[in-house]
């Protein structure tokens, strides 16, 4: 089968080891493919350039590790869209679960909507914040992904520091959104289509005295910071099977509202003083390293990297069948 990878191509401002953290997970991915034989071409997405449309188009899949263009991950959601319309089957989630993420407060809206439990949220505007607004509360870009914009002073504990986040923020990010802190233990729980994953935990019990116990944007990409060594993943969580259950429960309901268990995904949860999980953000296609998340609670449920990676092209190819036979059958060119 001939496969395309495609990813973004960066841009000037990418550092050396900006660049070689997107290429690793390209050639891993592309090693698994090639061991079974597979025929991988790398296709990189830059702006103002669509020749990889073209070159993508004569797969037979497009395995889509493109978070975003020039390092921008709100233009994730127009790939993706693309990627729909070319009619190849492609990896991960479609282009409306990816598009709603990326807009943190209208997935939440959505989540709360259909009675899922998700903390207090607003989104911001510059000294327009509420003063119910519980605290302490926690400011995060709404269109960003990977932690990006967040560090130890994400988190407010005063009126006057909440509004003086919020107005730093809204100089870098277009779309702010303030949502209620849940000061308890954090939970992951990984999806690829409908296969939920086991349970994992992270450990902040090695963060710097006086730090909030959050996963900052130096927790995920810096390593060997006070951040990364003070965020340890524990998978499977050591936790009793009736919280378990009802974390994944929880999980499970966020990710079929969201993505419709298609693709592959990771919810993310904090429990609350109350014993309830609640729902943090659902995030689709996340970092696919053999060293990250994802890749751990695969491993915890007993598909080592080369398995996973294959699974979600097994999804890829399934969900696009299914589409296939789904048109022919509306279109009654297939029995019914």
């Amino acid at each position: 089968m001939k496969i395309a990878i495609i990813y973004d191509a960066g841009s000037a401002e990418w550092s050396a080891q900006d660049v070689a953290a997107v290429l690793e997970n390209i050639h891993e991915v592309r090693a698994v493919l090639r061991a079974r034989d597979h025929d991988v071409e790398l296709v990189p997405v830059r702006a103002g350039d669509f020749r990889w449309l073209s070159r993508a188009r004569r797969a037979d899949l497009i395995f889509n590790l493109c978070e975003g263009i020039n390092g921008h991950a709100r233009f994730e959601d127009y790939v993706v869209s693309t990627l729909e319309l070319t009619g190849v089957p492609f990896t991960g989630c479609r282009a409306w679960p990816t598009t709603i993420a990326h807009r943190k407060h209208v997935a939440n809206t959505l989540l709360a909507a259909a009675g899922l439990p998700v903390p207090a949220f607003m989104l911001a505007r510059a000294n327009k914040i509420p003063a119910s607004f519980p605290l302490p509360a926690i400011v995060k870009p709404a269109a960003e992904d990977a932690s990006v914009g967040i560090d130890a002073g994400a988190v407010c504990t005063t009126r006057k520091a909440l509004r003086q986040r919020v107005s730093q923020m809204l100089e870098q990010f277009e779309e702010v959104i303030v949502q209620e802190y849940v000061a308890g233990r954090e939970f992951n729980v990984g999806f690829v289509g409908r296969q939920v994953l086991p349970v994992s935990e992270i450990d902040f019990a090695g963060m710097p005295d006086g730090s909030w116990p959050i996963v900052t944007y130096a927790a995920k990409w810096v390593t060997g910071s006070p951040d990364d060594l003070g965020t340890q993943p524990v998978c499977p969580a050591r936790i009793p099977a009736d919280l378990a259950r009802r974390i994944g429960q929880v999980a499970r309901l966020a990710w079929d509202e969201m993505a419709g268990a298609e693709g592959y995904g990771r919810v993310d949860l904090r429990l609350g003083r109350d014993g309830q999980p609640y729902i943090i953000e659902v995030n689709p296609c996340p970092d696919l390293s053999s060293n990250a998340g994802l890749a751990r609670m695969a491993a915890a449920f007993g598909w080592d990297y080369g398995a996973l990676v294959m699974q979600i092209v097994d999804e890829a190819m399934n969900r696009s069948e299914s589409t296939r036979a789904a048109v022919a059958l509306a279109r009654g060119t297939v029995p019914a």
